[in-house]
Order: structure tokens, then sequence, then C-alpha cells
């Protein structure tokens, strides 16, 4: 950041902006920390696990992790000397200090963090392993002092090569091209864990030419993404606070086209099982009435069954459509593979606009009259993570939806914009959607008193619609927002009819789906569903899409699923005046989460008896 250009959000300047970071990342690391320390003392006192130091192991195991080392590390060591030309690749070093030379030493990331000592359930991280070797390396060089860091690089490398018009096969190449060369990255920020703190923060920050408030002490071992493993291997465990859960699942007796002829779904990951996509993609490619299937894909799994399925309806005749946006931040090689793919199994691949980014999520299933099937949500077509986040799946054969969805994917094929029916998209036009909606809201509780918006989001940082919650509040119009991430709007400045709350809901699962309710007047209220948070990004740079859901039954179902929203308290943090979140204290409150997965158990134990 520049610190002495003024951020327009804040009106503060980029030295201050930073201030204000390191002291809420110094609050957010000794905290973690802190909840490091007792998952620690919990697991070994439970005996699920114990995280060791090598001056605790026995003899044994000490010689099997020597063995460890002599046999998988030793001959990969790659010293090299500092300079300022020295270019940084990995995020975990070793920095060695000696008398005439600093030296760097990175950590093997492919080799895991924790090394097993031989005895179950006991484990040791791979760079005290490293250190406790180094006695060697410690002659030879002279080695006086040693450090573990953990750079963080900028991963906002532009993408300064788009242009309009750029054909699909330049814009593959240019972005094969992207990929090979961002790991010449600037680091943006160091961590260090065995050095006085000041000491550190002086060595580091003349060391990398870095300002001394992006370096960091960490009180533990830097980077604490090693417990993942930990996670994996016990979550299944019966004694695990978050216990295990089976979603629903589509019914394999029946046809889900054949269901969607007469009736919507609307379902809710991962409540509801991802597999219900699944099989309506499956259903769309064995259905001899299939001439079109047309997709966008952000973020997909390896090896999935949509892969699979769109390449077995390419194979079959169908005229597949993909549009596969590749730069999908950390996803940009894994995209270009699934591009590659596909079009090997000649599905026709597209990159939407080159511009602005393809964020939305639909799947459009047609018959050579143009009727058929659309399925839209506000996750991605990621098994994986649809059984962690949370989601809405919105499935008709409505035709108003349909037919704005071949106006959506012509749009992308071609550029043309049509008029829609109900569908919503941006650049633009979500943003105006969503501000014309408040401003109804507004003018319907200023005639009868009866009015009142619910946003449900990951983000809130556009300025227009933070200006638009503002002058509506400023009248009284009633404001229930859920947020999970950045959260730009302040309470507090609207006047003495402001009613708005904020609040974050942070669980067993990750809050992901993006939700709208506005109510104009008594007994008119509409909901609608979206790819898109309300951030600047999203609303101007993306193509995302919302549906208002005006089939009655999936409709109440939504509203339902708000109303349960709102009356969580056992996982919201509520936002008080000075942008402080305080965890909601109430005797006897609910939990959105656990209610939907208490009502997964109840069917589970129906069923069972």
């Amino acid at each position: 950041m520049d610190e002495k250009r003024n951020d327009k959000r804040t009106g503060l300047s980029g030295k201050s902006v930073l201030d204000l970071e390191y002291d809420f990342n110094k609050r957010n690391i000794s905290e973690q920390y802190q909840a490091y320390d007792n998952l620690m003392k919990e697991a070994a006192d439970k005996d699920l696990f114990h995280l060791v130091k090598y001056k605790d192991l026995s003899d044994t195991e000490k010689k099997t992790v020597k063995k460890f080392y002599n046999k998988k590390i030793a001959s990969r060591l790659d010293m090299q000397r500092f300079s300022k030309e020295y270019k940084f690749r990995k995020n975990l070093y070793f920095l060695m200090e000696t008398p005439k030379y600093t030296y760097t030493c990175p950590i093997p990331e492919d080799l895991g963090r924790l090394v097993e000592t031989g005895v179950e359930g006991r484990y040791i991280l791979i760079e005290d392993v490293m250190r406790a070797m180094f006695k060697d390396l410690i002659r030879k060089y002279k080695i006086s002092k040693i450090m573990v860091f953990r750079a963080t690089y900028d991963q906002n490398k532009p993408y300064d090569f788009l242009e309009k018009g750029m054909s699909d096969e330049e814009y593959l190449e240019k972005m094969i091209h992207y990929v090979d060369t961002r790991d010449l990255r600037e680091i943006m920020r160091i961590e260090f864990s065995d050095e006085d703190e000041e000491k550190g923060r002086k060595y580091f920050s003349k060391l990398m030419k870095l300002n001394k408030k992006s370096v960091y002490k960490v009180p533990g071992p830097v980077d604490l993404k090693f417990l993942n493993i930990f996670y994996k291997k016990f979550r299944d465990h019966k004694d695990l606070v978050n216990q295990p859960f089976e979603a629903l699942d589509w019914n394999k007796s029946h046809n889900i086209l054949e269901y969607l002829n007469h009736s919507p779904i609307l379902v809710q990951y991962p409540y509801d099982s991802f597999n219900v996509f699944v099989k309506y993609l499956e259903a769309a490619v064995n259905d001899p009435k299939t001439t079109k299937i047309c997709i966008t894909i952000y973020r997909t799994e390896k090896n999935s069954e949509l892969l699979r399925l769109l390449k077995e309806a390419s194979a079959k005749g169908i005229g597949v459509t993909a549009v596969v946006e590749l730069r999908a931040r950390f996803d940009e090689v894994h995209n270009i593979e699934v591009a590659k793919e596909l079009k090997q199994a000649g599905v026709k691949v597209i990159f939407g606009d080159k511009i602005n980014k393809v964020h939305s999520k639909i799947c459009m299933v047609l018959h050579a009259d143009n009727t058929g099937y659309v399925q839209i949500g506000t996750g991605n077509y990621n098994a994986i993570t649809a059984k962690g986040f949370t989601d809405i799946s919105y499935f008709t054969s409505n035709q108003t939806y349909v037919d704005d969805a071949i106006k959506f994917f012509n749009y992308l094929m071609t550029g043309h914009k049509s008029q829609y029916n109900l569908l919503t998209a941006s650049p633009n036009g979500i943003n105006d959607m969503v501000i014309a909606n408040i401003e109804k809201a507004a003018q319907a509780y200023l005639r009868d008193g009866q009015g009142e918006v619910f946003m449900k989001m990951n983000g809130l940082t556009d300025i227009d619609i933070i200006n638009a919650i503002y002058k509506a509040a400023k009248v009284g119009l009633p404001f229930r927002l859920i947020v999970r991430g950045p959260c730009s709007l302040k309470l507090g400045i609207c006047g003495p009819k402001e009613n708005i709350r904020v609040k974050s809901i942070v669980g067993q699962l990750l809050e992901h789906s993006r939700i709208f309710k506005f109510q104009f007047g008594h007994d008119h209220t509409e909901v609608w569903i979206s790819s898109a948070d309300m951030m600047t990004r999203n609303l101007e740079r993306r193509v995302e899409i919302a549906v208002p859901i005006i089939e009655e039954k999936p409709k109440q179902q939504l509203i339902k699923i708000i109303k349960v929203f709102s009356k969580d308290t056992e996982n919201s943090y509520v936002l008080d005046s000075n942008g402080e979140y305080a965890k909601h204290s109430q005797k006897h409150g609910i939990s959105a989460q656990q209610t939907w997965l208490g009502r997964l158990k109840w069917r589970k134990y129906i069923k069972t008896n």
C-alpha cells in the first residue's frame, strides 16, 4: 500500500491503515496462539496426539527422526547466500547468520510439516528435526543464529495483459505465461518465532526492506496450517465437538428432471448433498431430449463428477459449452487444466469477456425447442467445499428463468446484452437492483411503517450500497445484515431513527450464501439469491448474477431460512458502533447451523427407527 495516498473508503492515509492493520493483526495473533496452546493441551490430555520437541524424544524416537532426515531431507538442503537480488519462492525458511554472510534455506513443503516419531500419536515439526540435525552445518558455516520465518507474498499480481477482443487462444497463452512467472513476487509480511520481538522486527525489516509494521513475532510455530493434518486424521473421532453428519441426498428412484417438470427445488448445502446437483446434471446427460448444456465454472475439485459428466455429454453429441474462468485466484493452474481437458473432449470452452471475471454460478439444460431447466446458485460447483460451505442452489423448469439463462449465456458467448425478465447481472446491474429495492422499501416504510431489508453476504464494502443503507436508515427503515467477512459500514451515524443490526455468524460451517429479502409493505416481499457480495469488485468488475425466487414453494422455504438465520444467537458476533464484534449473549439462544444439523439427525433417527 502507498503510505502517502489516502484510502477512498476510510479517508485514512496508507500509513494509518497499516498502523491499524498491525494492531488488529497483533491482537488476532495473540488470540490465535492462545487457542492453539489450549488445543495442544487438550489433545495431549485426551491422548489424541502429542506435538513434541526434539529434546523430549526418547533415544529410539531420535533414531527414527534422524533416519527420516538423512533419507528425505539432507540431500535436498538448499543453502543460499542472501542478497538484495535473491528472489524468494517458498513460504517457510530457515535464516542463518554467520560472521560474514546471511543464508536462507527453504523448508521442504512436499514432505509435510509433521514427522512421525515412531511412537503412535507422537509427532514433531519438520523444522525442529532439521534444526536438531544442523550441527554439521553450524560447524561448516560458523552459524551463530538460526531462525525460522514465514514469508507472505503479494498474491495480487495484476492481469496487465487483458484486452477486449482478445481471442481465446491468445488469452489462454497469456494466462499460462502469467502463472509461470508470478512466483517472482514481492514479500509483504514476515512472521518469525525465534528471536526477541523488537530485535527480530528490526532485523527482518532491515533485511527485507519492509516496514516494521509488516513484521510479526508469533508465540509458537509459524504457519499453523499443519493443524489441517490433525483435522483430517481426527475429524471422525467420536469425542469431537463437531460431529460428522450425513447430508440429505436425492432419492435415486426419482428422476430429478421429471420432478422439476412440475415443481422447483431449492436446496441448502451442506445440509442437502451436492449430489443433488450431480443427479441433475446426470439426468440431463442421459435425457434423449437434451440438446445443449451450458455452465459457468469458477472453482471445482480435482477428478470431479462435473467434468466427467460434461465430457460424457459431449461424447453423446450434446452441445456442451463451459465458461471457464481462468482468473479464479489460486486456482488458475487448475482451471487451465480444466479448460484443456474439456476442450480435448469436444466441449466448447470459452473464457467470458476477458476483462470481467465470470463469477456466476449457473447451469442450463436445453431441449431443441429451447425449453428445459436451469440451476442457479450462490456457491461453486465443488463437491469438497459444498460439504463445509453453506450455499443455496435453486433448480427450476420455469420458462421465464430458462429464457433469461439463454440470454445470459448468449451474452457470455457473443458480448451482446439483452433485457432480462427476472435475472439481474453485474457489472452494475446487481448494485442498481439492490439500491432500487432499498429505496422502494424505505418509501413503503415511510408510507405505512411496513418495510425491512435483510442481506446476507460475505462482504459489504461498496460505497454506493453503504450510502443507500445510510440514507434509508435515516428515515428508520430496519436493516438486518449478516456479513461474514469485511464490513465497511459504520453504526451510529444515521441519527435517532437508525435501526441497523449487523452480525457475523461463525460456527461449524463457513457461511457463504448470499441472500436478500426486501419487504415493501405488509404483504409484498421479494427474496433473491446471488453469486455476488456487496463489494465493488463483485458489482463493477465481475460477471455475477442475482435472481428473485418467484415460485411460491421455494420462496417460502427461503423466507424460513432467513428467519432461522435472523434468530441465531449462539454463533453470532454483533457489530458495535466502535467497529468491534462481540459474542451475542442471550440465554437459551439458538444456532442456525445446529438447528439444521439437528433436523438431519432427527430425520436419520426416524429413518432408522
